[in-house]
Formats: C-alpha cells, structure tokens, sequence
C-alpha cells in the first residue's frame, strides 16, 4: 500500500486510474449488469462506486478478473475494501486465451464460497467479467451453459471476432458436444474433453477486430 500513504503518492494513483487505466471513461459508462439479487458485474470500480454498492446491496466481496498489482486503479480498490470490510478476490484470467482447466475450476470454487452479495469485475466489464458471469449463471445459479453464454454479449462490449472471441469458441465447443454427449455435464467436459491445445490450431481472429480490440479499446 506504499503508493498511497502520501498526499502525492495518492494524488498519482488516481491520475494513473483516471487517465491511464480510462476511469475517465468508466465514469461515463459504468458497464454495470445484475446477475441475480446475490451478484453483480461491471467494469474496473472506483471506491466511489464501491461504497455506492456497499451502500445499496450490502456488498461483502468483490472478484476481480485482473491482477494484483501496484498500479493506482488496483490499490485504490484494495483501500476502499478494506475499509468497508468487502473481500477482494482477484482471479486473474485473460480475455486472449482460451482457459486453463484448473482456472475454471478455481472459478467455480471461488464462485460457490464467496460471501454475497458480489461484484465481478474486469477492466471494460466486456470479456474477463462476461467469462465470469457464465460461470455464475451455470455454476451458483443453475443454468444451462446454453443460456449462461449470453453474459458474453456486445450489449456489454464483448467482440467475438477479435482474440476474445476464443471465450465465445470455448462454449461454443462445449455447446457442440454436449448436443452428442447431453449427459456430460460442463465440468466434465472441462475436465475430461476439453482440448485447449487444438482449439488454438483451429482458432483465427478478424484483424480490424483485434485494431478495435487492442488499439482503439485498448483492453486487457
């Protein structure tokens, strides 16, 4: 927490979330979804916000989909939980890549013993944090991974033609052996069919996705 225990100190970790990691923006547009009475999802919050949902809902953890780190956005997070008895979680999983095994079980986990109500949050709130909200959907709350995948969505800015579109593959292949095998639950599948490895041979992304992605939207 040495970054914030100076005026200074404090003064450039807010100009680091504002202007580098675009809270600017985010205060604009806070990508802010209800997936049941119990949870939430959203883009990177700002302790503002934080107290705002504490406030509201009574919120007891937050999940975070990106690292921790010394960056202001994320010590300002770590303060604001601290001093509101919230539990932060950081989960930290990419929105390029398909998953690993052992990360989506982890997920699940932390899903099913977090204390509720709580917030899942990435940077845009469009990929990592819709990759999240399946999870909820299908694991807590018992839907069909056929209805869950509608988390990820560009009602909340996720692009299926560019990298992150691999979230979009990974269910989608699900999707396609569970209409041969309905039998096999999701977490069997992950465990005992999923194949990463082939699923990165076959994958190719749009390039004027990936220019909008990681140039123009600038996301993690």
């Amino acid at each position: 927490m040495a970054k914030l225990t100076s005026p200074f100190n404090r003064f450039m970790a807010h100009l680091e979330a504002w202007f580098v990691d675009h809270e600017v923006l985010r205060v604009l547009y806070r990508n802010f979804g209800k997936l049941s009475d119990q949870a939430f999802r959203s883009n990177h919050p700002s302790p503002r916000f934080i107290r705002k949902l504490h406030e509201k809902y009574g919120l007891k953890t937050i999940i975070s989909m990106r690292a921790s780190d010394t960056t202001g956005q994320y010590l300002l997070e770590k303060e604001a939980c601290d001093q509101l008895g919230i539990t932060l979680i950081n989960h930290t999983m990419s929105s390029r890549a398909f998953p690993d095994k052992e990360m989506i079980l982890k997920a699940k986990e932390i899903l099913l013993t977090a204390d509720k109500p709580l917030l899942i949050h990435c940077k845009s709130g469009a990929d990592r944090a819709g990759l999240m909200s399946v999870f909820y959907k299908h694991f807590v709350e018992g839907e069909p991974i056929s209805q869950a995948v509608k988390q990820l969505s560009m009602k909340y800015g996720h692009f299926r033609w560019a990298d992150t579109g691999k979230l979009d593959v990974f269910f989608d292949e699900f999707l396609k052996f569970e209409q041969a095998h309905p039998e096999v639950s999701f977490e069997e599948w992950v465990t005992h069919h999923y194949d990463k490895d082939a699923l990165n041979k076959q994958f190719h992304a749009q390039g004027w996705a990936n220019i909008v992605v990681n140039k123009i939207l600038h996301r993690e």
